[in-house]
């Protein structure tokens, strides 16, 4: 093994920058479109639904590069996700929506006009219990810098899905069905978002890439991820958040992001997705907040500030409180290598690419990548060196206890 000097190569690196060149994009800000959001509602009709009935219905976000005349207008307010079911989903939440509505930031425009030229597709899957707006920062974040970004309410699986008739909430008993609903689900949205007619969609045509397409989940949706990129060729990038296992390793570029003190998958849920990004055989990058909780990864921070495992102030996967890390530092360093990454692995993005060569926030962030792990002490060592793991098979993550349900 030999050192890696990454101190010295951060001091290469403009404070704000991707890369050495100060014009380079910053890949931690926001980037230069105004974001959309839109509701739309698409019926795979060739699968029943155990859960609501009738066939497989998904209510799914869409977010978006919008148009240049929507910036500055008014932002959209997180109750507005809920549709005429706000009792819903402030029971779902357990938390008022009007409070949430006052604390909550978006880039969003509702129902902003599209922008013009066509964009990689990212799909989005929420964790068990979660809801398709519980990463609105993420979404935000990739849509202004021009992905289009999908998001279904798995129904049965969500904690509320507002269809349209009425909500359907989470089924404690329908975890094994979701299990198999989940990878048909996104495998569907891409189908129906890489169509030459986007049918039911058709003000995206035109707007997407069918050959870029990435996975991005939580938790479940880790999961979710790993089982789609297994089956579906046209999925070209994942990036597994809190859970990757379940699968076989992918072949394709992953990103495997976890937290040190993730209470909610535990020591063996750490230890089984390190397993898997070592089984990787594409480009692979492990990504590890030293402070970060399962629920880093989300919006909860801005839904229940003392919900814990990963918020606030909490216990740890070894049952000792902690404080985890701040909220925004933990979204900031989330949205600048999930950016990065796909910008590298869908766009070909070299500024990107150099970004990721670099651990940039040492102090909170254990970062390994490519063909060299780079690890925490500064080592590398070489691709493919067997990890103290469990092997990795196809058993479902462990079900969630009763505050898990993101």
């Amino acid at each position: 093994m030999r050192p890696i000097a990454i101190v010295a190569s951060l001091c290469l690196l403009p404070a704000r920058s991707a890369g050495g060149d100060p014009s380079e994009p910053d890949v931690r800000a926001p980037g230069p479109y105004p974001v959309g959001a839109r509701t739309v509602v698409l019926v795979d009709e060739a699968r029943a639904d155990e859960f609501a009935g009738g066939r497989r219905t998904l209510v799914t976000e869409v977010w978006y590069p919008a148009a240049e005349e929507a910036r500055g207008k008014p932002r959209m307010r997180f109750s507005e996700f809920f549709g005429p079911y706000r009792a819903e989903g402030s029971k779902a939440l357990k938390r008022d929506l009007d409070d949430i509505d006052r604390d909550f930031k978006t880039l969003a425009v509702r129902d902003a006009p599209l922008g013009a030229g066509a964009r990689p597709l990212i799909v989005f899957s929420h964790g068990n219990g979660g809801v398709r707006h519980q990463n609105v920062f993420q979404m935000d974040h990739l849509a202004s810098h021009g992905y289009v970004v999908v998001s279904p309410d798995h129904t049965g699986n969500s904690s509320v899905a507002p269809l349209p008739d009425r909500a359907v909430g989470y089924d404690r008993k329908g975890r094994t069905r979701s299990a198999e609903d989940r990878p048909r689900d996104v495998r569907f949205l891409i189908d129906r978002f890489t169509a030459a007619d986007r049918p039911g969609i058709e003000w995206l045509r035109g707007a997407v890439d069918a050959r870029s397409v990435g996975v991005l989940g939580h938790s479940f949706g880790g999961h979710t991820a790993v089982r789609v990129v297994e089956e579906d060729p046209r999925v070209k990038a994942i990036v597994p958040m809190t859970v990757a296992f379940g699968g076989r390793p992918a072949a394709v570029p992953t990103m495997v992001m976890l937290g040190a003190h993730d209470a909610t998958v535990g020591k063996l849920g750490n230890l089984t997705s390190r397993g898997y990004y070592f089984g990787c055989a594409g480009p692979r990058y492990l990504f590890v907040l030293k402070r970060g909780g399962h629920f880093t990864f989300t919006e909860m921070g801005l839904i229940n500030p003392g919900f814990g495992d990963g918020i606030g102030r909490g216990k740890n996967a070894d049952g000792q409180i902690m404080d985890f890390l701040a909220v925004e530092t933990a979204k900031e360093i989330i949205n600048a290598y999930t950016l990065a990454f796909f910008d590298r692995h869908l766009r070909g993005s070299e500024p990107a690419g150099r970004f990721l060569d670099a651990n940039h926030y040492p102090d909170e962030l254990e970062w390994w990548l490519g063909a060299s792990e780079v690890g925490p002490s500064g080592a590398v060592s070489p691709a493919g060196t067997p990890p103290s793991t469990p092997g990795v098979g196809r058993p479902l993550p462990a079900a969630p206890n009763r505050r898990a349900r993101v």
